[in-house]
């Protein structure tokens, strides 16, 4: 820049000849044009300095400031409060109480549904279905098909021994309503032997069962309360005919089954029998998703 003074003489020069009537702000707007034009010019012939790559480990490259007002931060010191590592991961993996609590009230109505309580450890008819399960006790009888009645909605029982009539149905599980129905078949017993006689039966309609507390009372299957067909001699008749050759008798065999019911006028009179011939019962209830459900049972007696 040392060409700076003859270059700032030359455009006095230039102002002085230029006239003094000149106005002053010509002056100014020359005097800029041509100073912004001689700074151009020495910039572009300056010669380019090259300090080449910045090596690691060269001291003339590191910065050895010394002065404690300019290596000063120039932002204002904060002091935010962080929590500890240990406690972040807490907040993170374990809910705290509150939502704890929001959480338990959410599944509640979902637990409540669940079974109460579980059967009492005592031998008897058991059939546990995925709701409810049910238990007669100290009743024996043989289940018929796969044991697993988790998936099923019914079963069938044979019967072996025990008592039905006047015995509790014990059930588990969110239960609504018990329901009953049976079968009753007339029954010849007589010398010539047993001979149910099928075509002479009646199948009762579902009646509700009185309960409480998963406790149902068993009812009205004495001989006495068992309904039957009300026919005359003639059907008796004609009834023991068809039970007689079902069962591929002689022809004699058929005419003496026929022939030890030809005084009878009504099927309540001996040699005839009420007979229960099958129980069924019907238990409705909702799961713990409040979906209802409907499981069956059946026991069959044995003729």
């Amino acid at each position: 820049m040392a060409f700076w003074p003859a270059t700032f003489e030359f455009c006095l020069f230039i102002g002085y000849i230029s006239g003094r009537n000149t106005v002053c702000m010509d002056k100014r707007l020359l005097y800029f044009a041509l100073i912004t034009g001689s700074l151009l010019f020495s910039c572009k012939n300056m010669p380019p300095q090259n300090h080449g790559p910045i090596v690691l480990g060269d001291s003339s490259t590191i910065v050895t400031e010394t002065d404690p007002q300019k290596l000063k931060d120039l932002v204002t010191d904060l002091q935010p409060v962080i929590p500890a590592p240990e406690n972040k991961d807490t907040a993170v993996n374990k809910p705290p109480a509150a939502d704890t609590s929001k959480k338990t009230a959410a599944i509640a109505p979902s637990t409540t549904a669940q079974p109460a309580k579980t059967l009492p450890n005592i031998a008897g008819l058991k059939a546990e279905f995925k709701d409810v399960s049910i238990l007669i006790p100290g009743l024996n009888a043989k289940l018929a098909g796969k044991p697993n009645l988790e998936k099923a909605n019914g079963a069938v029982y044979s019967f072996t021994s025990g008592e039905i009539n006047g015995n509790t149905l014990r059930v588990t599980g969110n239960v609504t309503k018990v329901s009953q129905r049976y079968q009753s078949v007339v029954v010849l017993k007589n010398e010539l032997g047993t001979l149910p006689i099928e075509t002479l039966s009646v199948t009762t309609d579902w009646e509700t069962v009185k309960g409480s507390n998963g406790q149902y009372k068993i009812t009205d299957l004495d001989t006495k309360s068992l309904e039957y067909p009300h026919v005359n001699g003639n059907a008796i008749r004609s009834a023991v005919d068809k039970a007689a050759k079902r069962r591929r008798f002689s022809h004699r065999k058929v005419q003496e089954w026929e022939s030890s019911v030809h005084h009878l006028r009504a099927v309540n009179q001996k040699p005839l029998y009420i007979m229960l011939r099958s129980v069924m019962w019907k238990i409705d209830g909702k799961d713990a998703n409040g979906k209802l459900f409907s499981k069956q049972i059946r026991i069959d007696i044995p003729m």
